[in-house]
């Protein structure tokens, strides 16, 4: 079927179409006359000349079989008779070759003879005359094997038989065509379908050869293209994969060119029936025509051009436009909103007006979610646009729903009433009671637009379930809604009647309260309890209980009343038995239940607040002593001696005790300062003193340990390590037979242990807890000879010695300090001495525990290095810095090198 047919006088030899605006044009060059005939849907000024030689024919789609025409009918001028300008041309058939029309004024041709290739111009008169007049514009080189333009006809290109290319220049020259290097532009192979596009403002030629290699210049850009069209800012391809390819020029293209695969793009390929190739485009409407293997043409809008245009009209604000061409293709309507939030919410009024119909409207509203489509379902269209970041105040669809439901009850609040009601339906949290209200106000008559109570409250039943609506009814209090409702959802008035009738008869604050019970609305319960009066406070008590509803009922009830007393109480009650002590506390002090805030402060250890309480509760002063001993000891098991020694000290006024307290803490300063303080010097020679001198030999012996801990354990490493070297080398039969001798047993040991335990594993694994998990985690890394991670397990231990060395430099300052005091002096000396020792150990030692990672780093790894490459690297290199395997234990551990511990007068 066709719109239209064409007879001519003669045969026809080629057809070409105009481009740009004329793209609906095209010229028949007719064969053996040498003469053009012009099928024009636009003339412009054509003048039509006195022929009748060629008709045009409506046919099918063209206004028979009940097909009514709805564009313009193109009309036939001509045939123009060619008259050549100094050139001979032959007149046997297809002398007259590669016909292309760029432009409305000319029409380019080849003319073949024997001797030589010519590139006519052939120039149009608008007139009567029906001849026209063809010059040589310049002799070819070669015989031209394909003639293009591009999109507005401005550049045309010439692929001779060797792949080379020339363009035409504004002054009619011919002049080479020249790549991005300055050298002229030679296809990697002669192409039989070429075209001329513009990649990021610089005009391209895209060639596709007989063996299916579609070329940008002389890049290839793939291997399986059947065939291209170019569509205004897009490069459509189909490939031997049955797929549909829609690039974008100036991105998708210009990444290929950087060296990018197609495979790598994100346009969203769409399928195609086996062996489909491209016959043209409509750039109007985002339509590709495609030919079937059958033969039979078939049109089809593919996603991403019909995006495209979609995208266009919302930046020009055409949202009539948009919502239509969406709602055809069955576009996701989120993207009118998610394309530019920012525009669109300003311009709502807009797009009322445009899409107009409520029904259209509500469409949009009901296919609202919170999600940002354009970044998830149609990503692919947004991949080269830059966009500004939008955060919505609320959620999209409250935020969209609120704005527009006040811009359709400004524009017309009864012709949109059901769009408004949709926009109260379809919130994150619906408003039905408002939706239920608007529609009430209709009972009796109708709007101004016709619709009646009994229509809106239909069209919300689509909206919403009707046992929701029924209870959004019952929570507005309002009966007559609710009996509204109950009518026309059909409910049997035996499920509803005798409830609504026992309600009725409740007092109205009562009455609320068991609605909102029923509906499970504790918090307006609450509320509505609190205004019955004492009668029903228990009811309310047990409501915050059950409900736990306390912090929503504390500004319930007057400030010093029973009921505000009560509802305190019953909340630190609750915070005591979830063990939040201290806010407990404070909860009882409130509301004046003092002994209780006492015993909640007594097991936060708040002593503070804990005796400033005793002291309110006006306590003797045995008890006050008794109260103070009784946290000083607490707070010394929770190793808080500063606090105890102040306890002790303004409470007990034990000066003893408090020295003893400092010093158990080590605190030598704080503790010398008391005996000043006290006036008790000999506290200095009896307590003091002898404090900070087996202090001394404690971190003296400490030192020591730590510095023969670290030098074991690194000598075992770095025999575990050379052990474990020489097995991967095959050298496992190396002397230390007694670890040979270990080794082997654990490892059967622990093989046995593994496979007898892999039959449970199923079992067990599903009962472990994340407790059980973390032991299982710490007992695979047992300090143990010859275990199967004795190597980590050992550096392990060497960072906890590492860590409690660093942690002991503020001690080893404050203790150098007191023993200079006490004239201590080779104490002191002896201490720092081996202190800087173990210290110096430690740093000097890091590199060999934990070498850098320049071991894997300096190997030929990657996709083209094979094991044999590697294990030779290692050879040569002579490698021997042993890698972690674990990469949660490759960081060593660091020390404070600047913290000043030293004393220099006892350097």
């Amino acid at each position: 079927m066709c719109s239209y047919r064409v007879k001519t006088t003669a045969f026809i030899d080629q057809v070409a179409f105009g481009v740009g605006q004329h793209g609906d044009d095209f010229v028949i060059a007719l064969g053996g006359h040498n003469s053009l005939l012009f099928v024009l849907s636009s003339p412009e000024g054509f003048v039509k000349p006195h022929t009748e030689s060629c008709t045009l024919q409506l046919e099918g789609a063209g206004g028979r079989n009940g097909f009514k025409v709805t564009s313009p009918v193109p009309e036939c001028y001509g045939p123009y008779r060619i008259e050549f300008d100094g050139i001979e041309v032959p007149q046997h058939t297809l002398s007259l070759h590669h016909w292309t029309w760029p432009s409305k004024d000319y029409v380019l041709c080849v003319c073949t003879s024997e001797e030589s290739h010519h590139l006519l111009r052939v120039d149009i008169r608008h007139g009567e005359q029906t001849r026209l007049v063809a010059k040589s514009l310049c002799v070819l080189e070669d015989s031209v094997l394909t003639l293009s333009t591009n999109l507005d006809g401005t550049v045309v290109c010439l692929q001779y038989q060797d792949g080379s290319c020339s363009t035409l220049t504004p002054e009619g020259t011919l002049a080479p065509w020249l790549r991005s290097d300055g050298i002229q532009l030679e296809l990697p192979r002669p192409c039989t379908t070429a075209a001329v596009g513009e990649v990021l403002k610089q005009p391209k030629v895209i060639a596709l050869s007989d063996r299916f290699e579609l070329f940008c210049d002389d890049v290839k850009v793939c291997d399986d293209c059947t065939s291209f069209k170019l569509h205004g800012k897009f490069l459509l391809l189909t490939t031997h994969h049955h797929t549909l390819r829609c690039l974008l020029l100036d991105f998708d293209l210009a990444n290929l060119l950087n060296g990018k695969s197609v495979e790598s793009l994100n346009d969203a390929p769409r399928e195609l029936e086996s062996g489909s190739l491209l016959v043209t485009s409509v750039p109007v409407n985002g339509r590709v025509v495609l030919q079937l293997p059958r033969g039979n043409l078939e049109t089809i809008s593919p996603r991403a051009l019909v995006l495209d245009r979609v995208c266009d009209h919302l930046d020009r604000r055409e949202y009539g436009d948009a919502f239509l061409l969406m709602k055809v293709n069955r576009i996701d309507l989120n993207l009118l909103c998610d394309h530019d939030p920012s525009a669109f919410l300003s311009n709502l009024s807009e797009f009322a007006k445009q899409v107009k119909e409520p029904a259209d409207l509500n469409l949009f509203l009901t296919a609202l979610t919170d999600k940002d489509i354009s970044v998830t379902m149609y990503a692919s269209a947004y991949r080269a646009r830059n966009r500004v970041p939008f955060a919505f105040k609320k959620s999209k669809r409250d935020e969209v729903c609120d704005a527009l439901r006040g811009v359709l009850e400004h524009l017309d609040r009864d012709r949109y009433l059901l769009s408004i009601l949709t926009c109260h339906a379809k919130k994150t949290e619906p408003e039905l009671d408002e939706a239920l209200s608007k529609i009430y106000d209709l009972k009796g008559s109708a709007n101004k637009a016709g619709i009646t109570c009994e229509a809106a409250l239909k069209y919300l039943f689509y909206l919403v379930d009707r046992k929701d609506l029924f209870d959004v009814a019952l929570g507005t209090y309002n009966f007559d809604i609710v009996l509204m409702v109950a009518e026309k959802s059909q409910k049997d008035p035996k499920e509803y009647v005798p409830f609504l009738n026992q309600l009725n008869k409740l007092e109205p604050n009562y009455r609320r309260f068991k609605i909102d019970m029923h509906l499970e609305r504790y918090k307006k319960a609450l509320k509505n309890i609190s205004l019955c009066g004492e009668a029903h406070f228990s009811e309310c008590l047990n409501l915050i209980k059950s409900q736990r509803l306390y912090t929503t009922a504390l500004n319930l009830f007057p400030e010093g009343s029973h009921e505000c007393k009560e509802v305190w109480g019953i909340y630190g009650d609750y915070l005591f038995e979830k063990k939040h002590y201290e806010e407990a506390g404070l909860v009882y002090r409130r509301c004046g239940k003092l002994e209780k805030a006492m015993r909640a402060f007594e097991i936060c250890l708040n002593w503070n607040l804990l005796l400033s309480t005793a002291y309110q509760l006006q306590y003797d002063g045995e008890s006050l002593r008794a109260l103070a001993s009784r946290m000083t000891d607490a707070l010394l098991l929770a190793k808080r001696h500063a606090e105890a020694a102040e306890i002790s000290e303004a409470f007990l006024k034990d000066e003893e005790q408090t020295i003893h307290i400092l010093l158990e803490a080590h605190m030598w300063d704080a503790a010398l300062a008391k005996i000043y303080h006290f006036g008790r010097p000999e506290f200095r020679e009896q307590l003091w003193k002898p404090a900070v001198k087996s202090e001394a030999e404690s971190m003296l012996e400490t030192v020591d340990s730590l510095k023969s801990t670290w030098s074991k354990h690194a000598t075992r490493l770095a025999l575990v390590r050379q052990l474990k070297a020489n097995e991967e080398q095959g050298e496992g039969d190396v002397d230390d037979g007694a670890f040979s001798d270990v080794a082997s047993v654990t490892s059967r040991t622990v093989g046995g242990s593994v496979a007898g335990g892999s039959s449970l594993s199923g079992s067990i694994a599903t009962m472990r807890t994340s407790r059980n998990r973390k032991k299982q985690e710490r007992k695979k890394y047992m300090l143990k000879e010859g275990s199967r991670y004795e190597d980590l397990a050992l550096v392990i231990a060497l960072a906890e010695v590492a860590s409690s060395t660093d942690k002991l430099q503020e001690e080893c300052r404050d203790l150098l300090r007191a023993l200079v005091l006490c004239g201590l002096d080779e104490d002191a000396r002896s201490l720092q001495y081996g202190f800087a020792a173990l210290l110096d150990t430690i740093e000097k030692s890091i590199p060999s525990v934990w070498p850098p990672e320049t071991a894997e780093s300096s190997l030929p790894l990657g996709p083209h290095s094979s094991s044999t490459l590697i294990a030779e690297a290692v050879q040569k290199q002579k490698i021997v810095e042993h890698v972690i395997s674990d990469p949660a234990l490759r960081q060593p551990p660091t020390l404070r090198r600047n913290f000043c511990w030293k004393l220099q007068m006892l350097s």
